[in-house]
Parts: structure tokens; sequence; C-alpha cells
């Protein structure tokens, strides 16, 4: 009698787990990170992940290289320009820098040159130097390919450097800072 019952069980836990592994998730479905961005500056701002999608968005692609020469991307990427978030915290003066925090210490300085996308050595996809290399976008980005950054992505915010007219272009990589949780303007 036991028997009829356990495979029954079975075979209703078989089925609740096949369920669950099949298929891919709906569009949508993908849980929101529990994150927020500590933005430093004349004002301070902190925005939660949604706020933070809720800002204006930049779209193109950018990759990046390591120093000991491995290529990541190019990606299609979408984010925040870091000008924008200068000038929710009260905007960025000519003389002053950004720096990007990471909570495992790692920072990055940059300077309002760089935020404006000029003064990045800017590489091909085969890694060879573009004399005259187009105005590039930094990000904030929370998008690659069309799907949100995972954690191993160096989500759900890192920064990435993009080309908003859609040239793949690759970037040193010292610059694409994962894991932001914290940026102040000096």
């Amino acid at each position: 009698m036991a028997r009829p019952a356990i495979l029954a069980a079975l075979t209703v836990l078989i089925a609740i787990l096949a369920a669950g592994c099949t298929g891919t998730p709906s569009p949508g479905t993908q849980p929101v990170p529990n994150a927020t961005l500590v933005v430093n500056g004349t004002t301070s701002v902190t925005l939660d992940y949604q706020e933070v999608l809720a800002l204006p968005a930049v779209t193109g692609v950018g990759g990046a290289v390591s120093t000991t020469g491995i290529k990541y991307g190019p990606f299609r990427i979408r984010g925040v320009a870091l000008s924008t978030l200068a000038d929710l915290a009260g905007g960025m003066g000519a003389d002053q820098t950004m720096r990007v925090h990471a909570p495992d210490g790692y920072m990055w300085v940059i300077d309002r040159e760089r935020v404006d996308g000029h003064g990045f050595v800017v590489l091909t996809p085969e890694l060879k130097e573009i004399a005259s290399p187009p105005t590039l976008v930094p990000v904030l980005m929370y998008e690659q390919n069309g799907t949100s950054l995972s954690k191993e992505q160096g989500g759900p915010f890192r920064i990435a450097v993009l080309d908003p007219a859609g040239s793949p272009v690759i970037t040193e990589g010292s610059g694409w800072v994962k894991w932001v949780d914290r940026i102040e303007i000096r």
C-alpha cells in the first residue's frame, strides 16, 4: 500500500522539479537586484536600482582589454552617462575628479576630460590603436548584450566605455570598475 503512495509522491515531485527546470524565464521576470548607488558632490544622492534604470540611458558598443592583453567584448551596452550622474550631484568642474568606488576597495579616478569622453586610448577589436578615435561615453553600465549584469559580470553596476555610434571600440580595462556602489566628485 505504501508503494503506490511513494510512487505517486515521486511522480508529483518529478513533475514539480521538471516544471521549474525547463524553458527559459520570461522577459521581465528576472529578479531586481537589491542595489544602491551613492553619488556625492555638492549634493548627495542615493539611488536604488530602479531609480538608476529610470535615468536617461545611453546605448552603444564597447569592450575592454586587461593589462595582460585579454580582450573582453565588444558588447552592446546600456547605462547612464557618468556626466548625468555628476549633474545629479551638483555638477563637475574642469578641475575636479570623479572617484568611482567598489566595495572590494578598488577605486578609479577619472578627470573631467574623460567624463566628457575624450583622452582615452581607443583600440579596434584587433587591438590596433585608432589614430582619430570617436568621442566615447563612459557609463554606469547595467545591461550587457540585452540582459542585466550578473555579479560575475561585475553587476549590478559597473563602469564601461562605449561608442554611441556603434563602432566596436576597445579601451583599457582598469577603468571598467565592477560592483560600483559609490561615486564621489571632488
